[in-house]
């Protein structure tokens, strides 16, 4: 039996499909359909003097008919079921004999394929209508359309009726494989791909066993495993599967060794995973073998832009020490091979942009920014110079942009504001590739969130209102969702500037209006009111923490009516004590607002589900210190307040700081820390605290 490929299948899919329409679906042709279409023709004798109600109905529709016959044409009444009258001519009444007859010729087929099998099903395959193609292409079908068990349900079918000797065709590696491929395609609650496969691979293996030559597992059923191992974060069982089949390459089985498809499959898996050095390491044994046997193995094996690009993203997501310095590595690498003739691994703008990204995920490094900003100028210069294949988008800008947010230095949002207005500039003049999108604008709001510039609230306020205008233009893709008040909240927190505390909670009011008319993608949450607070906590406003704690209240009120989204976390808490910690004024003000303090406190000592962080402490003594006048009170506080933290295991630098200010002496603060089981005599030196102490001090 000649077997058309499996590549064939998409080509040839629509043409089975209209055979099995138009070869097996018998349908009238002859112009009508029973009961509806209007008679044509008049009657050929002469009328009776009674007509019945249906006569006279026939001759009303046949002498107004445009389509109206010749005189001596003759008619005859047909009554169906359901005692619907019908007139049919000559001429239809024959077409419909022919439609009879072609359906006992059909018939008679059908009887001689029972007989003769295998001559008949020669002739079908001779015309392309073989019953295994037609068998593999709806298994394709439904592997694309998501119905991975609808598909091994037919699978399992149609090998039971082989086996009972009704067919003469059994699934083939291709049928197996268009299965495996619908669970490797498509995830669902319902099963686990990895176990789905491995149980479908398994069952070839036992079929070749078994003596089924045209069942076996075939480098396109291994590298569909290999990638669904991918798909799912097991990179260790798609290396062992690259291992096996090298070695079954090496002991002769030379169809069944790995390709491009298999390598890049694993190095995408690690890359998943997070884990850069194991991508680059396939990386490498993929260029090794490509090479060996004389370069023999160089057409099936090929180390291209995408197993280079595949690392780059892996050192990019990886968040690791020396991550984006590598991935520049790398990239020089490319750019290296590609100008000695190599063309197979020519750098792409996905080759910077990973690279953008790494810089951009660049942690403690001050020449981050300046790295990017290098990179995003060479790509326009190779643009400008006519390769477009590395011509920036607006992934790279953006990537950019977060580089210069993330840097801090002054300057640099201002810098991350203007990249945006040139981006905005370049697509007015038609650049579609850089068109803003909403992470454009978020990440440069976020860049002045960032820097905490006296003007940082204004130009992210600015920055809303016109997106607000744009998405009100009927660009609702600009329309800003909560993530994006919640950085402008925070940049208006950290301006300090006049007033911005107050914008700050106006912003809050507006979001839940606009929540309660239905706008979803603004929900207030508990990060949010954390931002909130905190602008009230930095601000100047005298009586801050009566404004925290109001918005503190408004966020139980909500969570007692079951409105978990506005749940208070330590952070609310932190950040309420914060502003008590933080206020100044009269007596009576600084007095209110450490009632405030030691009542949040409280609370977080109530909640079962939230602890206490270093900070928590610190600020506490912080507000001892700054809020009670009397240095008696305040020692006798402060102690009760070490005597908790140190039982929480939160003693560190930040919150000895505080300690060592809030007493009048050190004698009085060793005594003080004697009594909690401290033995040594440098109270400054934080490492002469038992490790006990501070053994949750890395709690957020």
């Amino acid at each position: 039996m000649q077997r058309l490929p499996q590549s064939s299948f998409q080509i040839i899919n629509v043409t089975v499909i209209v055979y099995i329409i138009c070869g097996f679906c018998h349908t009238s042709s002859s112009g009508w359909v029973e009961g509806y279409l209007p008679f044509t023709g008049s009657t050929t004798s002469a009328a009776p003097q009674q007509r019945s109600p249906h006569h006279q109905r026939i001759t009303s529709i046949s002498s107004n008919s445009p389509r109206a016959t010749t005189r001596d044409q003759q008619y005859h009444f047909t009554k169906r079921k359901h005692g619907i009258i019908i007139l049919k001519s000559q001429q239809e009444n024959q077409q419909r004999r022919d439609i009879q007859k072609k359906n006992k010729i059909d018939a008679s087929k059908r009887r001689r394929y029972k007989k003769h099998p295998r001559t008949e099903r020669a002739k079908a395959i001779a015309k392309g209508r073989d019953p295994l193609l037609s068998l593999n292409i709806n298994l394709d079908h439904l592997a694309k359309s998501g119905r991975a068990v609808h598909a091994e349900e037919l699978l399992v079918k149609i090998e039971k009726l082989h086996s009972e000797g009704y067919y003469t065709i059994r699934p083939d590696s291709v049928s197996y494989n268009s299965v495996i491929n619908a669970y490797a395609l498509n995830e669902s609650p319902n099963y686990d791909s990895v176990k789905e496969v491995e149980r479908l691979l398994r069952r070839m293996e036992a079929l070749k066993e078994q003596g089924c030559s045209s069942v076996q597992p075939t480098v396109v059923t291994l590298n569909t495993v290999a990638a669904t191992f991918a798909k799912n974060g097991q990179p260790e069982k798609a290396r062992q599967l690259l291992n096996d089949m090298e070695a079954l390459y090496q002991s002769g089985s030379t169809d069944m060794g790995p390709n491009t498809i298999t390598y890049n499959s694993v190095i995408c898996a690690f890359a998943k995973a997070k884990r850069p050095h194991e991508a680059e390491e396939i990386l490498k044994q993929m260029m090794i073998v490509s090479r060996q046997d004389d370069g023999k193995r160089s057409d099936e094996i090929k180390a291209d832009s995408i197993a280079f690009n595949t690392v780059l993203h892996a050192w990019a997501v990886a968040g690791v020490r020396g991550a984006p310095q590598r991935a520049q590595q790398l990239l020089e690498h490319m750019i290296k091979l590609y100008n000695s003739g190599n063309e197979d691994v020519k750098p792409d703008v996905f080759s910077y942009t990973a690279t953008l990204s790494a810089w951009a995920a660049a942690k403690n490094d001050p020449n981050a920014a300046d790295r990017a900003l290098e990179l995003l100028y060479r790509m326009e210069s190779e643009c400008a110079v006519g390769n477009k294949d590395v011509c920036p988008n607006t992934v790279a800008y953006t990537a950019v942009i977060n580089s210069l947010g993330r840097s801090g230095r002054p300057g640099a949002a201002l810098k991350a504001y203007d990249i945006l207005v040139d981006m905005e500039r370049k697509y007015r003049q038609g650049n579609e590739d850089l068109k803003p999108d909403l992470i454009s604008y978020s990440s440069v709001i976020d860049a002045f969130a960032r820097s905490g510039e006296e003007y940082a609230g204004e130009k992210a306020l600015e920055l809303l209102d016109h997106m607000i205008t744009l998405a009100e233009e009927g660009h609702e893709e600009y329309g800003p969702n909560t993530q994006v008040y919640c950085s402008v909240i925070s940049a208006l927190g950290k301006s300090q500037a006049r007033g911005s505390a107050d914008a700050a909670n106006q912003l809050v009011l507006d979001m839940e209006k606009m929540y309660a008319f239905g706008n979803t993608d603004v929900a207030p949450n508990t990060i949010i009111f954390n931002a909130a607070i905190d602008a009230w906590a930095r601000s100047s406003f005298v009586f801050k923490a009566s404004k925290a704690q109001s918005l503190l209240e408004k966020m139980e009120d909500e969570v007692e009516a079951g409105n978990i989204m506005y749940k208070p976390d330590i952070i609310t808490y932190n950040s309420v004590i914060s502003a008590c910690a933080n206020s100044f004024g009269d007596a009576e003000v600084k007095s209110r607002a450490f009632g405030i303090a030691i009542n949040a406190f409280k609370r977080i000592q109530l909640a079962s589900d939230i602890m206490p962080s270093c900070r928590t402490y610190f600020l506490l003594l912080k507000a001892i210190r700054k809020l009670v006048s009397s240095q008696k009170e305040k020692e006798n506080m402060a102690a009760k307040i070490i005597a908790y933290c140190v039982r929480d295991g939160l003693f560190n630098e930040h919150v000895l700081s505080q300690l060592i200010m809030t007493w009048s002496s050190r004698r009085t603060i060793l005594d003080i820390l004697k009594k909690l089981g401290y033995e040594g005599q440098n109270v400054t030196d934080i490492e002469t605290y038992p490790r006990s102490w501070r053994q949750n001090s890395n709690r957020e």
